[in-house]
């Protein structure tokens, strides 16, 4: 029998050889694992079923179809299939030769809960499988497919998250057949993957599933991470469908028989004209998780505020980046600064919760904070507005921070803030943008985690680019190991009587108090009680 044949629960998979792009060394794929049920026809939208078995030896040596979406990349045409519950696993040694389970680590990818890919092609494993883990990428379903909540049996919604929890499940089940330690299973993700890991943290339906949590750049309270109106939000997807039925059973049986190109492309239009009735909205669907009228075997039985509360602590890395919000202008560009000048109150309202009565007041102060003068607000001051957005879509990540802070294992907080030739999101956005905007922008840490070819196909690894990439993938596979990403010289958890962050740059520092501290201040003193996330969808 093929070395690179191993036994799950379903039956025998056969993987491939591969070779890392950072030091030569082989490493070994098991692609396109089924870990569930295609959800198409009745399945559409309810909740994942478990993978039947199969019959001889599956080829897991390719990659399956990408979740259907519409693709982030220009044209932003329909890409992926309905069919996509797939798992891919990357292993250090052939399984059969390993004597030491070795520390798991899954990764949920991000992509705002309407797109994204666990592929290599975005996430090869080249950098992290040099540090002797495993390294799981999940392919879930995304925007319509994955959250679509009409408070019904078979669609109570959060589809996409209960994917990524059967995911956990199977390889819980299963990764001792590839070396793996049952017992010690990271899970982290960026933007949305890193919200799905707080969701995942706090929800009871993954409760025990995991020991670890890594979150990039999100958390379940930021404005773009929840739905409140899901139902509100089907039913004007159906209107837009010529829905012509009565009841909520009828509209489900009617999205249900829909094509899935079409409904994507309907889908995305409603979301493009949402973002356009809610100017400076940080978000790309309205179909992203929410709280579930059905309590039974629900994902989110309440609101994330209330959750968290009785959540079991766990070892946690929270983080960002310096430039989070160059983002949220790529998404707003075209018309930033008028928006600014002429309706900045609606950006606020349409993020926060503030009083009308107050709302010009607050504007105002923001405004002044940020630019000084009105004259000031213009394709000059750049680096204001990428602070602000980067305030306002990402500023709820430190409720969950210092809620862990509190517990009894007080979270390693970190800033990313390189700028090399591996800032993958900022390459994109600046070729699309045709700008030179520097910093770390949202996603930028991943292609130091990750060898990322459709981005950087021939990546800088060498000088501090190396560095940087030897630093982050030690740290986060330490941490994946042992719970502690680095020696208490580099890097120390952050507590209440002492909040620290470690600033990653092409060193590392460890800077006493909280990350942009003065500007999360002035916030928080301005806004007051309305420091709390807006959800307009």
């Amino acid at each position: 029998m093929s070395p690179l044949i191993v036994e799950v629960q379903q039956g025998k998979l056969q993987g491939i050889e591969n070779e890392s792009i950072l030091n030569g060394q082989k490493y070994y794929s098991f692609l396109g694992i089924p870990y569930a049920k295609p959800p198409i026809g009745d399945l559409r939208f309810q909740a994942p079923q478990p993978s039947e078995k199969w019959v001889g030896v599956y080829e897991a040596t390719f990659e399956k179809a990408v979740c259907a979406q519409r693709d982030f990349f220009p044209p932003n045409l329909f890409i992926g299939s309905e069919n996509c519950l797939y798992l891919n696993i990357d292993v250090p040694q052939v399984p059969s030769e390993v004597k030491v389970p070795k520390a798991v680590m899954v990764f949920l990818h991000g992509g705002g809960f309407a797109c994204g890919y666990a592929t290599q092609e975005f996430y090869s494993p080249d950098y992290l499988i040099t540090r002797d883990v495993i390294l799981v990428r999940v392919a879930y379903r995304l925007h319509v497919f994955g959250f679509l909540n009409l408070g019904l049996p078979d669609c109570a919604g959060n589809a996409g998250l209960k994917d990524q929890t059967l995911a956990i499940k199977w390889v819980k089940e299963n990764i001792a057949s590839f070396g793996g330690d049952p017992n010690n299973i990271t899970v982290f993700g960026e933007s949305a993957g890193g919200s799905a890991v707080h969701l995942q943290t706090i929800s009871p339906l993954a409760k025990g599933l995991f020991h670890k949590a890594i979150m990039q750049s999100g958390s379940s309270l930021v404005p773009w991470s929840m739905t409140v109106n899901p139902k509100a939000m089907a039913e004007e997807l159906g209107e837009r469908m010529d829905f012509d039925g009565d009841t909520t059973l009828e509209l489900l049986q009617f999205l249900r028989k829909q094509n899935a190109e079409d409904l994507t492309r309907h889908a995305s239009e409603m979301a493009d004209d949402l973002k356009k009735k809610y100017p400076g909205v940080c978000t790309l669907t309205p179909f992203m998780p929410s709280v579930e009228e059905i309590k039974e075997g629900a994902f989110l039985p309440d609101s994330p505020e209330n959750l968290i509360k009785t959540a079991d602590p766990l070892p946690i890395i929270y983080g960002l980046n310096d430039k989070e919000g160059i983002i949220a202008i790529f998404i707003n560009f075209k018309n930033i600064w008028e928006l600014l000048k002429n309706d900045f109150s609606t950006v606020l309202k349409n993020n926060f919760k503030i009083d009308q009565n107050v709302l010009p007041e607050i504007s105002a102060k923001v405004l002044k904070y940020y630019f000084g003068d009105e004259e000031k607000i213009g394709p000059d001051a750049i680096d204001q507005l990428i602070n602000l957005f980067s305030d306002i879509c990402f500023y709820q990540l430190y409720e969950p921070v210092e809620f862990a802070i509190k517990s009894s294992t007080p979270p390693f907080v970190y800033e990313f803030a390189y700028d090399g030739t591996s800032n993958m999101c900022k390459l994109f956005v600046n070729a699309v943008l045709k700008r030179n905007m520097s910093g770390a922008l949202h996603g930028d840490e991943l292609g130091y985690i990750f060898h990322t070819p459709r981005y950087v196909s021939n990546p800088v690894l060498e000088g501090e680019n190396l560095k940087v990439i030897q630093n982050m993938i030690e740290m986060w596979t330490n941490f994946a190991k042992t719970g502690v990403p680095a020696d208490e010289s580099i890097w120390k958890p952050s507590t209440s009587s002492q909040p620290r962050y470690l600033r990653i740059d092409h060193t590392l520092q460890l800077v006493e108090g909280e990350i942009f501290e003065e500007r999360l201040r002035f916030l928080k003193n301005v806004l007051g009680p309305a420091a709390k996330p807006h959800h307009v969808f």
